[in-house]
């Protein structure tokens, strides 16, 4: 536990207080969205858009969580593999456990984030109201539903170029968000583009907090799917971190 507490603190430090320009952006860009999406370019009638105003909420959380996952989590952890912070660690008597779960732990406090900034910004400009037990609800579903992203940020995080990681994040996290329906609507997409988007991880969680947030019925397949994500990252993440602690590579090599 000593040890825990110690890696919390370290990381901490390096992700919140000394990575605030990120947080901050990662956080403004969904704010800003929002806010453009909700005041300025929505022109329909007040029940449509009370409803509106609160999915869009939801849909932002989930997008702030994926760029911390694909951007700043994923680079986190190839530049500690580079530095060889992960090589010393693995040497220690503690190994990795502490540093993986002290990661693991910030990412999901910067989600919970996520939510108290958007959520008060959503509460403020456009008066939507959730009573504790949804708030309750929406935080713990962006801390769980989020981990399958999460995975995905550190699958990404084993390509040893930051170069081709940049544009790795941006070439998944962006189109990702929106053929999810992250941005705008899924309905707005075309049929085909539908079809994939309601198969990714992002989808799940925003219909997930959709339901609650609006006392919808919940699609065990929105459960399932993240489910099956979750395992298949979990696969791949393991199998990969075995080979690379083993032979010091990853997915590309500089």
């Amino acid at each position: 536990m000593k040890t825990l507490m110690t890696e919390l603190k370290f990381d901490g430090r390096r992700l919140v207080l000394r990575n605030a320009g990120f947080q901050f952006f990662s956080l403004l860009m969904p704010a800003m969205f929002y806010v453009l999406f909700t005041k300025v370019m929505v022109t329909v009638s007040s029940p449509e858009q009370a409803r509106f105003n609160l999915q869009y909420m939801g849909s932002m959380i989930v997008y702030s969580g994926m760029i911390n996952a694909l951007f700043s989590i994923a680079n986190i952890l190839m530049r500690d593999r580079q530095q060889g912070l992960v090589r010393w660690l693995q040497l220690t008597a503690h190994g990795l456990r502490a540093y993986y779960t002290s990661l693991a732990c910030w990412s999901l406090v910067m989600n919970g984030l996520s939510v108290a900034v958007l959520g008060t910004i959503a509460t403020v400009v456009n008066h939507v109201q959730l009573n504790l037990s949804q708030w309750f609800s929406v935080l713990l579903i962006v801390v769980v539903g989020q981990i399958p992203i999460l995975l995905l940020g550190v699958c990404l995080s084993f390509i040893n170029r930051t170069e081709l990681l940049s544009v790795a994040s941006n070439l998944i996290g962006f189109p990702m968000a929106i053929v999810s329906g992250l941005w705008w609507p899924i309905s707005m997409l075309p049929n085909w583009i539908q079809t994939i988007g309601k198969q990714l991880p992002p989808y799940y969680v925003n219909e997930w907090l959709g339901a609650v947030m609006t006392h919808g019925t919940l699609k065990p397949t929105n459960l399932m799917g993240l489910l099956i994500w979750l395992i298949g990252l979990s696969v791949v993440v393991t199998w990969v971190a075995r080979r690379q602690l083993r032979w010091g590579g990853g997915f590309v090599n500089a």
